[in-house]
């Protein structure tokens, strides 16, 4: 299982966040329905180039997720803290656009998704 979850972070990643966000202009931003503001463009390319390293790193650990499990713990603390991220941003502004819920939902379904494969800790002998 945590073969194809990786896989599909690295696909969320790349193709849902990283591409969007590396090219990010107002043409992308017209395409997402968002609001396109210039100055922002500092922090949403150094975003789009951690994302797509994400998902690169989540595409090599999907060749031997036994292997790589610390990078199936860092995508649970990346899915977390991406949630609670939006659940601040929520709580401070009230409301986020309809853009943002799908980012929301995307996150805490590879946050369970990452969980429910994460492998088990080797018990210990005694």
């Amino acid at each position: 299982m945590a073969k194809i979850v990786l896989i599909i972070a690295a696909v969320v990643e790349i193709l849902f966040r990283g591409l969007p966000s590396f090219f990010a202009s107002e043409p992308i931003a017209r395409l997402f329905g968002l609001e396109y503001i210039p100055g922002a463009l500092v922090y949403v390319h150094p975003f789009g180039a951690l994302m797509l390293v994400f998902g690169v790193m989540f595409l090599v650990a999907s060749k031997n997720p036994a292997r790589h499990s610390l990078i199936i713990d860092m995508g649970i603390l990346r899915y977390a803290l991406g949630t609670c991220s939006y659940v601040v941003t929520l709580v401070t502004l009230g409301s986020i656009a309809t853009f943002w819920w799908v980012h929301l939902v995307v996150d805490v379904v590879l946050l369970v998704l990452f969980l429910a494969s994460r492998p088990k800790a080797a018990v210990a002998s005694a």
